[in-house]
């Protein structure tokens, strides 16, 4: 019986320890939807600096758009099964004809090698030289956070000079007002009305047009505000400066008007510059809706 009780006692001993181990246990959920998106971003910037460094250009990340995953067809196939076997029981209906199907698809799912990628859009600086290269790209990553492939939607090149001006133009950083972080609606405005315009433009038309914008850009954070009378003048100043020698702003008046062009119909803004010591000279600068020069 000594054995017999020794063995219980023992038993109960061990039961005692288990129980105390156990209850020193803890869950460790998983990475969160945020970290796996941390992590993959972090390794795509990683790949990006270690790539483009090999050829001397410094990698500089500016920012992402909303990460969207494209699935294979096998999975968008279960995934419209499912949604399917979801509405017929919301009204009370049988799914024993769709869960035959579902049961295949899986099996379907599992034959295929192709691999669910996490696109994410993404924003980005070279920096070679002089020169500075802007990327609006498309990267593909697997769930081990490789990239499997990455597609141009836009890029180009201005010099240092536009540095910080190309950046606030690739981000949407605001530019007239420091809304606490936020861009305003009206520089906001600004940008789409840009981006749009840029978008349909190549090669010189487009290191034109943007190099303007960044001017443009300048002149606005300078007056603190995106209207057109404000940017127009000082565009015209710069122009005449440019233009003519020995140029000086106080030696004339400057008016402005929004005018509409008989042909295209678009806006038109038009400076007038009148020299004060002989009313008789007037200078005329015109500019697009985009601001561009038309004279």
């Amino acid at each position: 019986m000594s054995g017999i009780n020794f063995l219980n006692r023992f038993a109960s001993f061990l039961l005692i320890i288990g129980a105390g181990s156990s209850c020193g246990l803890k869950y460790v959920p998983g990475p969160s939807l945020e970290d796996l998106a941390k992590n993959r971003k972090e390794a795509l910037e990683q790949k990006l600096a270690q790539d483009f460094g090999a050829v001397n250009k410094r990698y500089v990340s500016l920012t992402y758009g909303e990460t969207v995953v494209v699935k294979p067809q096998s999975y968008q196939r279960l995934d419209s099964l499912f949604e399917e076997k979801y509405r017929l029981s919301k009204l009370g209906l049988s799914t024993k004809e769709i869960d035959p199907l579902i049961e295949t698809q899986k099996m379907a799912l599992l034959a295929d090698t192709t691999e669910v990628l996490y696109m994410e859009t993404h924003w980005f600086e070279l920096i070679q030289d002089t020169t500075c290269e802007f990327i609006i790209a498309q990267c593909f990553l697997n769930n081990r956070n490789v990239l499997r492939k990455m597609e141009y939607i836009d890029e180009f090149q201005t010099g240092k000079s536009n540095k910080i001006w190309a950046e606030k133009y690739m981000k949407e950083d605001w530019f007239t007002r420091n809304m606490d972080g936020f861009t305003s609606n009206d520089d906001l405005a600004f940008y789409s009305m840009m981006k749009n315009k840029e978008f349909g433009l190549k090669d010189e038309e487009k290191h034109k047009f943007l190099n303007n914008v960044f001017l443009v850009m300048r002149f606005a954070a300078e007056n603190q505000s995106t209207a057109p009378q404000g940017i127009a003048l000082k565009l015209a100043a710069r122009q005449m400066k440019m233009e003519i020698p020995g140029f000086k702003t106080s030696d004339y008046v400057f008016s402005f008007r929004k005018d509409t062009d008989p042909l295209s119909k678009e806006t038109v803004y038009v400076v007038e510059a009148v020299l004060e010591a002989d009313k008789n000279v007037m200078v005329t600068r015109r500019y697009d809706s985009f601001y561009m020069p038309l004279d």
